[in-house]
């Protein structure tokens, strides 16, 4: 993903130009050598002890020449780095890669899983064509519907994204006054994450974790909570009907999967379930206008790929709100490095 810096970066000179679009290429082979030091497993060989191109090629199987001009490219990036002496060290970036760390960017750089991006990816200009979904026409199916039949694929998903999650999630519960409210439904709230860290912030709330049965059933991110009580799984469609008489019902990272005829049809169960004077919170990016740099603008293409859903701006934003028979009343942004915000409803 582009940092806001480089994503703003504007060459004033036509070298300067060339360059920027070469760097922009070549980003494709950095990324697909990552992928694979990721997939061998040089970061975990060289985390306790510096090794040298001999041992590692030996250890993985590799061919040592090719396996040297990867790490040397690499290197150069900040991931590894070479001694004089010819051996790879550990590094900040590459520390990223290693197994075991909840931190860990593994589960997103596994071949298995690039693959699937870059087949995604490969049929992108369909999408630019049609406007229907790269992913589908990639594999005959949804993104979701895919995932749910293939678990190990599901699984280094779900790894991955709570790579991003988790630590979004105390930021979040403390960007808004989620103290107000005696019971929140996190509606298609995954394993429990955030439910569990605002109920962490404010001791005096109740949560609900509603999800689809399989997932509720996997309350891993409620474990940390002392007092579990507080958090009730409920299994259930949310498109159908989401749990009633609740004060707030939040959506983490849930309408930007869905078009706009999906969102809004979401927000409204969430209108006929919620109390005169509770509050809909959609927790999502919210995109720049213009040329601003923003990194969700980088995530919306990459969701175009994968789903039929999109990130959206505030207009966006208070359109869909409307159409579902709510009034945006607020827009609350969280601190960096979450690049979300807090999209507060209430009934028009």
């Amino acid at each position: 993903m582009p940092t806001e810096e480089g994503a703003n970066t504007q060459p004033t000179d036509s070298a300067g130009s060339k360059a920027a679009i070469l760097q922009i290429i070549g980003n494709v082979l950095v990324a697909r050598s990552l992928a694979i030091a990721t997939e061998l497993g040089l970061a975990d060989l060289v985390h306790t002890e510096p090794q040298s191109v001999t041992q590692l090629a030996h250890a993985t199987g590799s061919h040592a020449d090719s396996l040297y001009r990867l790490l040397r490219m690499l290197a150069s990036y900040g991931v590894f780095a070479e001694d004089d002496d010819g051996l790879f060290h550990s590094t900040p970036m590459s520390s990223l890669l290693e197994s075991g760390r909840p931190d860990s960017f593994r589960d997103l750089l596994t071949l298995g899983w690039q693959d699937i991006a870059w087949d995604t990816y490969r049929q992108l200009p369909h999408t630019i064509r049609t406007g229907e979904t790269a992913f589908d026409a990639a594999f005959g199916a949804t993104f979701f519907d895919y995932l749910a039949s293939h678990p190990e694929a599901n699984a280094s998903f779900d790894a991955a994204m709570a790579v991003f999650s988790g630590p979004e999630n105390g930021i979040i519960a403390a960007a808004y006054d989620f103290g107000q409210f005696a019971r929140i439904v996190d509606v298609g709230g995954g394993t429990g994450g955030l439910i569990a860290a605002i109920l962490s912030a404010h001791p005096g709330v109740h949560g609900v974790l509603f999800d689809q049965p399989q997932v509720v059933a996997n309350m891993t991110g409620v474990e940390a909570l002392t007092d579990r009580e507080r958090c009730e799984p409920i299994g259930g469609d949310f498109f159908e009907s989401v749990p009633p008489a609740a004060d707030a019902y939040i959506m983490k990272r849930i309408l930007h999967d869905w078009d706009d005829e999906a969102a809004i049809r979401l927000l409204m169960r969430c209108r006929e379930a919620m109390k005169t004077d509770a509050r809909v919170l959609v927790i999502d990016a919210v995109m720049r206008a213009g040329n601003a740099p923003d990194p969700n603008k980088f995530m919306d293409v990459s969701i175009m790929a994968l789903t039929r859903g999109r990130e959206r701006s505030e207009a966006d934003f208070r359109r869909l709100f409307a159409e579902a028979g709510l009034r945006c009343t607020e827009i609350f942004p969280t601190e960096l490095p979450s690049t979300l915000s807090i999209i507060e409803g209430a009934r028009a």
